[in-house]
């Protein structure tokens, strides 16, 4: 089978949604199938609904997707089609293949763009063949646009690299991993740490100017890190924290802890809920309360069989986002078009 995906957003910028479609693609040429990637080459840098995106804006784009569309191939398979401007055009342009898009997002601002430019995202989303959410949380959020047809089939990761984490831990430091975004909760963490006083901090990922005047002397900035080096940080972290606030619909960063057996104090927010299994492999807190966050920490940093607990959990957790094992359903989605 031939698969043409394609993908609004950077491919060499840190993102869910990239590293996903990466997995996946990856995971179905390993399986037997031709599966390629369109994605921006010259892509603009926009801010939407609390998080920064570099999407396809540049008419040089679009015409190598029209090329790319005018290749042979059985399944096109569109990552976040309302995004501009990959998506809608593949959606009006998409030839004879079958058409199959994800909907990734988890934010409010999604929600309210479907219903407030009604009928338009429902017209262009009718034009696909299936329609699939990354998580009952994106369900909801494209419901006005889809109702309930869309099938859940959550995004992938290729485990191997985390799986094959050998644990140093160092006392007490506490890693966290992502974009210094609202929603992504790091100045809840933060102050957090300030509430943890032989707690250290490391902080891997771009940060604003505003984050580097609050972080306190036990906060390393190690600014972006290829993604390549994250099994490494793992490695010697006694736990990871994830304080998100919202506008996530699953967590990816969640299960690569996990994964590499990490025990993981979280938000209690439904994506992260879902990546913790109903919260049994991870600590979970309510979102944006600093005090409640530092509970959980200590209570991780001081308890060697909570962490141990927790660490088994997160690695069977995990499991359910192997890229071979995504991919295997949704080559029956693919099938049954």
């Amino acid at each position: 089978m031939r698969i043409l995906h394609v993908l609004p957003y950077d491919l060499r910028q840190p993102g869910g949604v990239q590293t996903h479609t990466l997995a996946l693609s990856r995971a179905l040429n390993e399986l037997g199938h031709e599966s390629r990637i369109f994605a921006p080459s010259r892509p603009f840098r926009v801010a939407m609904g609390g998080t920064r995106a570099d999407i396809a804006l540049h008419p040089l784009d679009l015409l190598e997707l029209r090329k790319a569309l005018r290749n042979p191939h059985d399944v096109l398979h569109i990552q976040e089609p309302m995004l501009p401007l990959l998506g809608p055009l593949s959606l009006l342009h998409p030839g004879p293949a079958s058409t199959v898009v994800t909907l990734h997002s988890a934010e409010t601002v999604a929600n309210r763009c479907y219903r407030w430019l009604d009928p338009l995202p429902r017209w262009l989303l009718s034009r696909a063949d299936a329609w699939i959410c990354a998580s009952d949380v994106a369900k909801q959020i494209a419901a006005p646009a889809i109702g309930d047809a869309a099938q859940v089939i959550y995004p992938c990761l290729e485990l191997d690299s985390f799986r094959a984490v050998r644990r140093d831990p160092e006392p007490e430091a506490i890693l966290f991993v992502g974009r210094d975004e609202p929603r992504k909760g790091l100045a809840v963490l933060l102050e957090a740490i300030e509430l943890l006083p032989s707690a250290r901090l490391i902080v891997a990922g771009p940060v604003s100017d505003e984050t580097r005047r609050a972080a306190g002397s036990r906060t390393t900035l190690l600014g972006p890190v290829p993604h390549e080096q994250v099994p490494d940080l793992l490695s010697t972290a006694a736990c990871a924290a994830f304080p998100a606030i919202g506008g996530e619909a699953l967590g990816l960063v969640l299960v690569e802890a996990m994964a590499a057996g990490v025990p993981v104090a979280a938000s209690d927010i439904d994506g992260y809920r879902i990546a913790a299994d109903g919260g049994r492999a991870a600590l979970l807190s309510r979102p944006g309360d600093a005090l409640a966050f530092a509970e959980n920490l200590a209570r991780l940093l001081g308890d060697h069989h909570l962490r141990s607990r927790l660490s088994d959990a997160g690695r069977a957790a995990a499991e359910r986002f192997d890229a071979r094992l995504i991919a295997e359903q949704h080559l029956a989605l693919y099938r049954s078009l």
